[in-house]
């Protein structure tokens, strides 16, 4: 029959066999109606209203579960693949998601099949804010507006049947983000589904919470908690980081989890909130199985959220005395082994597990959160280190440290030009010999491994004192992973570099650059240096709103076509050969006739006019953001020296050539 009807034949008889008395009868015609077909152009006999009328009537009105459900699957077909029926069939889905419901299975295809309508635009892994079904926007700026009237009119049990609903779409496929094709939790690129998915939340979470006799309470806050992983709402993102602060213990891994972009939601630095905390976190860290509920939510949010910090010297120093704890006692492996008496022993090396805990986990949040990088921070840095925990946890602080307060870079230092004078020298210096003590035979292992990870970014890569340290830490260090390492920081190098990337330019299909006497120009090197330096780490930088990198997409093959660049390991590094590649690839996005216009500049902002397509990432700086400014100085550099550095000749306009 299905073939049939795409054949346009026998519309009359499926509609008379869909309004039989017989259960089977309209089962077996809505099955038939449950086609991928397009209707529109070949212009299918039957009229739309028709349709419509009959599928809502199916789908809401009919007697028989299995009728409803398969009026369902049929109507999002017809969705889909027909614009004429949208605007009736979006009526018909508000109807649908308004109305009781007593089926349990067909209850289910409700949530399923709306899943799969919401994400016509995308789910979280491939959504798009270009290619749009329109009528899909409508459909959730309606929806919002029915959950409105409802709160408006105090209309309850419609507010906890729409908002349930809602609640459970949002989180059906909960942390999945399979590719085109695959299954994936809910995309918020469609114009109002922020809104009303983050409404439904709340109004949830609202019922839940005022409901004392509901049973399985934890589980219903279970399941909105997961509705509400990626939804970009204000309101909702503060409530998240209030449960993972806060909320019941089994759910606060989970609250935490959720939030999807920390910087709209914020933490007030107040002692009455902070003291709570860092006490919730110090439990935590004395009762290791309880960590996950107690106190990693909190450890991962100090990183993330954004932070409220006073305004006055005194309120700052009182906050940072509650983050930075002292580490004043501290035992080796050795003393714990030298100790006679047992039950001492054990409750030391319990202590010096919590110790440690804490010396990561609140020295990594510290490290990590731009929010706390601050003059008072800086002041608590001390004049030196009296054992391993403390010294693990400033080990993250050492980079910000090194780069507070400086001046962005530019590609080419001008020749003879002094340095200016560093008001932080001193702090800089012993932040310096702090690291340089990591990477010593005598630092704990786990730290050292830790300080020659860091020492890929660049103001410690760059740093000669750094280098001979690493150097002198092959001949001790046996671990294969931490000697790699090292061995690839130090290949980076001036000499050793500089050959890496004479080879890689002679290897280049056509070469782009040509050698005088042997060597390579200075402004190549010199600009490549920069896109080393300063450009790929910016790239490799994960943001603490949505907890990538520009390489966790485009360093994924297959996953971003268009740009899909070599991805630095673990550690950060990239060979010379494969980040020539990723030079070029970003460099042919640099447009040197009109550089503003370049997609390198305009995809990161996530620019959308009818011509441009936007960015799939979403938003990732504002035009002033410091790693935007570092891209923009690197892609006006190729339009200064264009010629010097192998710019492809269809890139450079007039106004480009005027060099």
């Amino acid at each position: 029959m299905r073939q049939t009807l795409i054949d346009d034949k026998g519309w009359n008889e499926v509609l008379a066999a869909a309004k039989s008395d017989d259960d089977y009868v309209r089962d077996e015609a809505m099955k038939a109606l449950y086609m991928r077909v397009d209707g529109v152009m070949p212009g299918v006999s039957i009229e739309w209203d028709q349709l419509t009328e009959l599928l809502a009537h199916s789908m809401n009105e009919d007697a028989h579960p299995s009728v409803r459900a398969w009026a369902m699957r049929a109507a999002w077909n017809w969705w889909i693949w027909n614009p004429p029926v949208r605007e009736s069939l979006n009526v018909a889905w508000i109807a649908m998601l308004s109305r009781p419901e007593s089926n349990a299975l067909v209850e289910n295809t409700m949530r399923y099949q709306s899943h799969a309508l919401f994400i016509a635009n995308g789910h979280k892994a491939n959504q798009s804010r270009d290619h749009q079904y329109k009528a899909l926007e409508d459909l959730l700026f309606d929806l919002w507006g029915t959950l409105e009237d409802a709160q408006e009119a105090k209309n309850t049990e419609l507010e906890v049947r729409l908002s349930g609903r809602l609640v459970a779409i949002a989180a059906t496929f909960f942390k999945t983000s399979g590719g085109d094709g695959g299954p994936g939790q809910m995309g918020y690129s469609t114009g109002g589904a922020g809104d009303l998915f983050g409404s439904a939340v709340m109004a949830y979470m609202k019922h839940i919470e005022g409901d004392k006799q509901l049973p399985d309470e934890l589980k219903h806050l279970e399941v909105a908690l997961e509705g509400a992983a990626n939804v970009p709402n204000k309101e909702l993102q503060q409530k998240l980081i209030d449960y993972s602060l806060n909320g019941p213990e089994s759910l606060r891994s989970l609250a935490a989890s959720s939030v999807s972009d920390p910087r709209s939601a914020q933490l007030v630095a107040v002692p009455e909130l902070i003291e709570p905390l860092i006490a919730q976190v110090k439990r935590g860290a004395a009762e290791p199985p309880r960590r996950p509920q107690l106190s990693d939510p909190v450890l991962k949010l100090i990183g993330r959220v954004r932070w409220v910090v006073p305004d006055t010297e005194e309120q700052r120093h009182e906050i940072m005395g509650y983050l930075i704890p002292p580490f004043d006692e501290y035992a080796s492996k050795a003393d714990l082994k030298a100790m006679k008496d047992q039950a001492k022993r054990d409750q030391l090396a319990k202590d010096m597990d919590a110790s440690w805990y804490l010396a990561k986990g609140l020295g990594d949040g510290l490290g990590s959160n731009p929010d706390l990088h601050m003059d008072t921070t800086r002041k608590f840095f001390p004049p030196d280190f009296k054992n391993p925990l403390q010294a693990r946890f400033w080990l993250p602080s050492v980079n910000w440290i090194l780069t507070y307060k400086t001046k962005l870079p530019d590609v080419k230092v001008k020749p003879g030009e002094a340095p200016p004078i560093d008001p932080y020298e001193q702090i800089r210096s012993r932040a310096l010999l702090l690291f340089l003590d990591q990477l010593k035979q005598t630092a704990e292992p786990a730290t050292r491994e830790l300080a020659v990870k860091i020492s890929q970014q660049t103001a410690l890569r760059r740093n000669p004192e750094v280098l001979n340290a690493l150097d002198a830490l092959l001949k001790f260090e046996k671990r294969d992973n931490v000697v790699k390492t090292a061995k690839n920081v130090l290949s980076t190098g001036r000499q050793n570099f500089l050959k890496e990337l004479t080879a890689a330019v002679k290897k280049e299909k056509p070469q782009r650059i040509m050698l005088k006497d042997g060597k390579l120009d200075d402004q190549f090197v010199a600009d490549f240096q920069y896109f080393r330096d300063y450009v790929t780490p910016e790239m490799n930088r994960v943001l603490r709103g949505d907890q990538r990198s520009c390489f966790a997409c485009h360093g994924v093959p297959g996953r971003v076509p268009p740009l899909t660049l070599n991805r630095p390991d673990d550690a950060g590094y990239l060979g010379v050969e494969q980040m020539l590649k990723n030079y070029r690839l970003l460099q042919d996005r640099v447009d040197v006739g009109n550089v503003e216009k370049s997609k390198l500049l305009r995809k990161p902002l996530n620019v959308q006019t009818g011509k441009e397509d936007g960015h799939q990432g979403g938003r990732r700086y504002q035009p002033m953001d410091p790693g935007y400014q570092i891209l923009r100085k690197w892609a006006l550099n190729q339009v200064e020296h264009a010629k010097q550095l192998g710019i492809r000749p269809n890139q450079v306009t007039a106004a480009a050539g005027e060099e």
